[in-house]
Order: structure tokens, then sequence, then C-alpha cells
């Protein structure tokens, strides 16, 4: 149902269209623009055809996102220590805010994926693209760095009034979610469409071996390292997929793991996050394995951020990750037995019941509480994390709620409550694409065909 790229208007006609250039403007930027190497907008306003802001708001129209105007905004210097000053004038990126605890970018290619990946990976946090000009972008850039530089704590476009960090964001307006079946909930229903963890396992039986979970998407890798502990006298579990290794992890508690950084499904930075900050996974000793490499402070802030025990990059030699395996399990060997399973399944539980009654009763400080609680007991229990998104969105925190809520569809991909919940949330913070992208996926997994009604009619008034 999403429109294809064809099908988008260009930026010189959504100016246009909203009266913010006039035709002869845009002829004349069209025939400038082969001389300045400068995209159209940027061209525009250049030549003083269109404003900063109109052409700010035109781009975030075009791309779904919310858009920044760089002149007006303050930019912490500190930010820029995740992106080197080469990567972000080459890509056209820049971190310009904190918003919620996710990083705010000002880029001006929002669909660039693959960078905007990079950069999670290297900051440990979430990011969300703001689109802007790149003639504006490029000189904030170099204002930024410069100040940086300098000493200096902060970089100031050039009509910013702010001396402290300052964001001016532009968004498109969308038709808003009104309808009651639009709108975020928690109820028992919602509740009890999410898996149930089994809880029915005691505390796992003395192993003759230790036990290794590898994982990888690339099956010559696996079959290496199979072989190679197997002939160590290690037993070995692998998976394939993120999902796939978080069931491994349940079921067989493995004594080490071993982790490719990206995964399909949930990439293995996420999953070494979750696993060293759960009660009953917390002692498991994670080696990440990767061909990301940029150099020795790279592997130091996956350690830090992440939490991983040891960083081998690929490609790797076999007997280096056999002696690291040998001597992470050593000294793990001999320490307290590993918490109680289902003792920690059932503590979630519980506090996910506690949680929703909080809710039912109005007292949003004590559902915080609980949620928390039930995410820091399980954390690759879904429901733990859908009952957190809703608090913090009860509590006006859209950028943590999003993040919790991006957590659940990742653990339970066909959770109907949580992809619509998701999806009322980017809506409102201006992301028009991430919200179709959402909004597309909670109607295949819509319970009624009245839902499936609503949801096809809400999605042409967005598209």
């Amino acid at each position: 149902m999403a429109t294809a790229q064809s099908d988008t208007p260009s930026i010189g006609q959504i100016l246009l269209r909203r009266g913010a250039v006039e035709a002869g403007a845009l002829e004349k930027a069209a025939h400038a623009q082969g001389a300045s190497l400068l995209p159209l907008g940027s061209t525009l306003i250049r030549l003083g055809f269109a404003s900063e802001e109109d052409v700010t708001a035109a781009l975030a129209e075009q791309f779904g996102v919310p858009g920044v105007v760089l002149s007006k905004c303050t930019v912490s210097t500190k930010l820029l220590a995740v992106l080197p000053r080469e990567v972000a004038a080459s890509h056209g990126v820049l971190p310009v805010g904190e918003v919620g605890g996710a990083l705010a970018l000002a880029i001006t290619n929002p669909k660039h994926q693959a960078l905007l990946d990079e950069i999670a990976f290297a900051s440990g946090r979430a990011v969300l693209p703001h689109v802007a000009p790149r003639a504006v972008l490029d000189e904030m850039i170099a204002a930024a760095y410069t100040a940086r530089d300098k000493g200096e704590a902060v970089a100031k476009g050039r009509a910013s009034t702010s001396d402290a960090p300052f964001l001016a964001v532009v968004t498109t307006p969308l038709e808003q979610a009104t309808d009651a079946d639009m709108q975020p909930e928690l109820s028992s229903t919602a509740l009890e469409a999410f898996p149930v963890p089994s809880v029915d396992k005691a505390r796992r039986p003395a192993r003759e071996k230790p036990l290794v979970l590898a994982v990888d998407d690339e099956p010559e890798i696996l079959d290496i390292i199979q072989k190679a502990l197997s002939h160590r006298g290690l037993d070995v579990v692998t998976a394939a997929r993120g999902r796939q290794a978080l069931d491994q992890l349940r079921e067989h508690d493995p004594d080490i793991v071993l982790l490719d950084a990206m995964l399909p499904e949930i990439h293995g930075f996420e999953i070494c996050s979750q696993i060293k900050k759960s009660e009953q996974y917390g002692h498991v000793p994670v080696i990440i394995i990767s061909a990301i490499y940029t150099g020795w402070n790279f592997i130091q802030d996956v350690k830090r951020i992440y939490g991983a025990d040891e960083y081998i990059t690929k490609p790797f030699r076999v007997m280096e990750l056999v002696h690291k395996v040998e001597e992470m399990l050593s000294k793990v060997q001999g320490g307290p037995p590993p918490p109680d399973k289902a003792e920690a399944h059932r503590r979630a539980a519980e506090e996910v019941e506690k949680a929703a009654l909080a809710a039912k009763a109005g007292d949003l400080e004590r559902m915080l509480e609980h949620a928390n609680t039930a995410v820091r007991s399980d954390p690759f229990d879904p429901r733990a994390h859908f009952v957190l998104g809703t608090a913090l969105h009860r509590a006006g925190k859209m950028y943590e709620a999003i993040s919790e809520y991006e957590r659940v569809v990742e653990l339970a991909p066909g959770q109907f409550s949580a992809l619509k919940n998701l999806a009322v949330l980017y809506e409102r913070q201006g992301f028009k694409s991430k919200a179709v992208e959402l909004w597309m996926r909670a109607l295949e997994a819509s319970p009624s065909a009245a839902v499936r009604k609503t949801i096809k009619a809400h999605l042409i008034g967005l598209l």
C-alpha cells in the first residue's frame, strides 16, 4: 500500500504547492543547480528564492521524517565524539541533540539505513533522523567541529538565540489517530495475546561439559566454530538469526555466548546488551565476533556500551577464538550457581500483573516501578517491555516509549497492540514513513475485520 518512489513528489513540486516558491524562481534555480552541484532545495536557499524553514519543511514532507532548521539550533559539541569529522562531512550527517535518550541526527538522506545503523552501534543509542538541506548542514558541520576543536561547549547556528543546546524541529502535519481504537492501550486482552515464557524449568542440572551458544548468519562460520569447540570437549548449540538466538538462550542456559554483531531480526550488539542487563543471564560471558572494526577505541566502546566481555574481529584465527573461549570459561568455573530462571520468569510475570493493576488504579508511579522491575527480571519477556512502553507513553516520555515498543516488536513481531501503539507514537512525533510501515504491519496482524477497516481508512489518509 506504500507509495512507489516514482510517486513521491519532488521538492520543487512540494514547494510550489505550498506557495513557498514561484515557478520562475524554481526554473532559475534548476538552471543554476548544475553549476552549484547542490540539491535543488539548497540551491534555492543559496539564491535567496526560498527560506531554510520552507525547504526543510518540504524535505520533511518528502521523506516522512521531522526536519531540523539548523541555523536556529545550538549543538552540544560533546555529541560529536561518536562521529569523525570526515564521516560527517562525506555522508552529510551530524549529531545535533538528545531526545528522550535517543540521538537526534541532522542528515541529508534519512533513508541511508546502513549509516544510521553504524551510528547507532558506535553510540550505543537509538538514533532519530531529522532531514536538513545539504548546504545548511555542510555549514553547521564545519561550525560544530571547529567549535569542538577550539574547546567550546556548544556550536550555534547563525540565527540561534540560545546559549544552551536547542533543536528547532519542524514536522509535517499528519492526520492524527483520534478514533478510540487507534489510541495506545494496556488491557488484559492485549496482555493475554502475548506469548508467556515457560516457567516450568527448575534450576538447570549440572553439566559434564560446558555449553557454548554460537550465533552467526553464515553457516560456514558456524560449522568451523562447532567443529573446533567440539574437538576441545565442549558442547555447542547454534543459531543463525536474532530471535532464534534468544530461543536457544532460554532453552539451553549456555555457559558462554559467541555473537555475530550483524544478525537478521535483532542485532548481536542489542542481544549482548539485553543479556548483560538481565538478572538470570547477566553472569554469562559474551564474546562479540564482527567484521565491523574501527580501531582500539571502538572495541573498548563496544565493551563499555554493550557489556561485551570480549571482541574478536573477522576474519579470525580459529585457535585464537578457542583459547579465548577456554579462558573465559576458566574464569567463571567454580563461581556461584546461576540464578533460578523459573524464579526470574515468575517474578517478571508478577511485576507485569502489578503494573497492569497500577494502571487500572491510575497510579502511574507504581506502574513505572513495577514495569521497570519486570524488564530487569526478564528482559526477553515482550510483555514486560509492553507495559513499560505504555507507562512511559502515559508519562509523556514519547521517545523512551518508542524504544520499548521497538523492543516488543523485535521479540514478538506479530503482536497487534504493540504494532498499533508504536505506529501511533511514530505518527504523533512526525515520522510519517515509520508510521506507515508500522500501520501496514498492524493491518496484517489486526484481530478483526472492523479494526482492519479502521486502519485501512487511516492509512489512506496518511498516504
